[in-house]
């Protein structure tokens, strides 16, 4: 069948097709219209099927079999809600108009409520058929309550009886929550807001963010997954693939306005309705019971799920001795910055979505992992051979920070409102991820001394970006959780980074005293080498002072001496304009 044109509007758009030029008549035009849209919806094209039920309706509003034909079409495209209210007025203009009820109209009702999850109304509306009709119209109302028994008998078995036992508490707790959505509060915003103790005058409340630990986000992903594998076994990598289309920036281009906004909405609306598919047959079949039927024997079930974790651990037992053998070798080798991001990645992919079921000894791998970090960072600051604390910029190269930052010139025109040049520079944008990436893991961090080295490299990512206060800030805070874990090491890393964020921006006075901060702290940690390292920043501090006075002095002393001049020169003027 040839794709089907719609009537052009009047001018010079487009020629009429053949078929609209003959003169049809209403009733015509309403059976050409159904007919297609039966058509397309037997192709499972339900946009066209849907629109040319809707052209046959318009002209003959109290045809129940198009009504009828449209509810199936919805119901294809999971529209479930359109599909019940088609079904019912399609049964009153049955009784309207032929007098009697109809069989298939009412089955599709029943259907309907069947496809709404609605198990109860559906079976009450076959009882009601049933006491009507009779025969084999009676049969398929039989043929379908035995499945509507069937699946409220596994909904409500055991398995529902082991499920809530298990999960007693959680069960409480959403029945809570799902209460406190329904209660509708009819006061107004402000009244709410001073009862719950809130702001009560702003007129938008804010909507606070969700924030979900790692744990929690792998947790959940993994039970998506889960969820579809149990019920469509090898395709739930298609509902993930249509998942991952609907925010996919290859296919969502921004240059392309009008296919874009057409493809997402294509692929949200496709993905919402396999969605609705798969919460149908999650009700009819929920997850309790598949995995009740899967693992009848309990006890057999248990010593696999034990059985398995073993080996889990087993495994991580070997990954953990395998990175702490990598770390070693790194240290080792003075690879500090391939170190670092070992360690990043190790802990913030590996290590955090363990539980202490499957990593034995987790708190001790911290431990060891954060102290291996810190003593190859305390291993960097040593005093270079010939060293000598004079000359400029000294505490900047015995601190390894750049003497000097050239930057490519940028060009400015004026009135243009671009965004700042530095927004697109890669090494700037990575490093803001990276300090988004640690600062969600600080609020979900359970120990201190991981507390300590995400503070840490957060002042140091601040630092790399020229954000000294964040720096200070932030190692300030390391330095008061460091007591927590009695971790000197850390403080004394963290007070070192006060001390090159202030001596970059040459605040002599603060990094004197953040110097004298740190000099006992490397005294008490018996390392002759960090307390080496402080004395000579400490001379390096007090030499470029001097060297401050000194040019302050010298400033003043040639202001001075020039205005003596200058006033000098004015007196004598003045003196000759008198005697003349």
């Amino acid at each position: 069948m040839t794709s089907i044109v719609e009537m052009p509007k009047a001018g010079l758009e487009g020629a009429l097709p053949p078929w609209m030029k003959i003169d049809w008549s209403d009733e015509v035009l309403h059976d050409i219209y159904r007919d297609w849209g039966t058509y397309y919806s037997r192709r499972r094209r339900e946009n066209f099927a849907l629109h040319y039920l809707n052209k046959a309706l318009a002209l003959e509003p109290t045809d129940h079999m198009t009504l009828y034909k449209r509810c199936q079409s919805k119901r294809k495209a999971a529209q479930m809600l359109g599909a019940l209210d088609d079904s019912r007025a399609a049964a009153k203009l049955a009784r309207s108009v032929d007098g009697e009820e109809k069989a298939i109209i009412n089955l599709d009702i029943c259907d309907v409520l069947y496809e709404l999850n609605q198990f109860e109304n559906s079976k009450a509306e076959m009882h009601n058929n049933m006491r009507v009709f009779i025969g084999n119209k009676r049969k398929s109302f039989e043929q379908r309550q035995l499945v509507v028994d069937g699946v409220i008998k596994d909904v409500t078995g055991e398995a529902m009886s082991a499920f809530f036992t298990k999960n007693l508490k959680t069960v409480s707790i959403v029945h809570d929550l799902i209460k406190e959505r329904e209660r509708v509060d009819n006061r107004p915003l402000w009244k709410i807001l001073k009862e719950q103790g809130k702001c009560d005058v702003q007129s938008i409340p804010e909507v606070p963010e969700e924030m979900l630990s790692p744990m929690e986000i792998a947790r959940r992903k993994r039970a998506f997954n889960i969820f579809h594998q149990s019920y469509i076994n090898d395709s739930w990598i298609d509902v993930l693939f249509m998942k991952m289309l609907c925010k996919n920036r290859n296919l969502l281009l921004p240059q392309c306005r009008e296919s874009s906004y057409f493809l997402q909405l294509l692929s949200t609306k496709q993905y919402e309705i396999v969605r609705k598919f798969m919460k149908m047959l999650q009700s009819r079949s929920p997850l309790y019971l598949v995995n009740y039927l899967k693992y009848g024997n309990k006890a057999m079930s248990d010593k696999y799920r034990e059985a398995y974790l073993f080996r889990v651990q087993y495994q991580t037992h070997r990954n953990m001795n395998q990175a702490l053998k990598e770390i070693r070798a790194l240290r080792k080798a003075k690879k500090v910055q391939q170190l670092a991001k070992f360690v990043e990645e190790l802990m913030g992919t590996y290590v955090v979505l363990k539980t202490a079921r499957v990593m034995c000894w987790k708190f001790e791998f911290l431990n060891e992992v954060y102290n291996t970090m810190a003593l190859t960072l305390a291993e960097q600051l040593r005093v270079p051979k010939g060293f000598t604390p004079h000359g400029s910029n000294a505490i900047l190269r015995l601190l390894r920070l750049p003497v000097e930052r050239v930057k490519d010139f940028v060009p400015v025109t004026f009135g243009d409102r671009a965004p700042e040049p530095e927004g697109n520079d890669p090494a700037t944008n990575r490093a803001k991820r990276l300090t988004a990436r640690l600062e969600h893991r600080m609020v979900f961090a359970k120990y201190s001394i991981e507390k300590c080295y995400l503070l840490h490299q957060i002042s140091q990512s601040y630092l790399d970006q020229g954000r000294h206060s964040e720096c200070t800030y932030n190692a300030r805070k390391a330095i008061k959780e460091s007591k927590n874990c009695n971790s000197n090491l850390w403080k004394f890393l963290s007070v070192v980074q006060i001390v090159k964020a202030n001596a970059i921006l040459h605040k002599l006075e603060q990094t004197k005293e953040a110097l004298e901060d740190a000099l006992p702290i490397a005294t008490f940690l018996n390392a002759p080498e960090l307390v080496l390292f402080i004395e000579n920043c400490m001379a390096c501090n007090t030499e470029d002072s001097i060297n401050k006075r000194a040019t302050l002095m010298q400033a003043r002393r040639v202001s001075k001496s020039e205005s003596v001049a200058t006033h000098s020169l004015v007196s004598a003027q003045d003196i000759e304009s008198r005697e003349g």
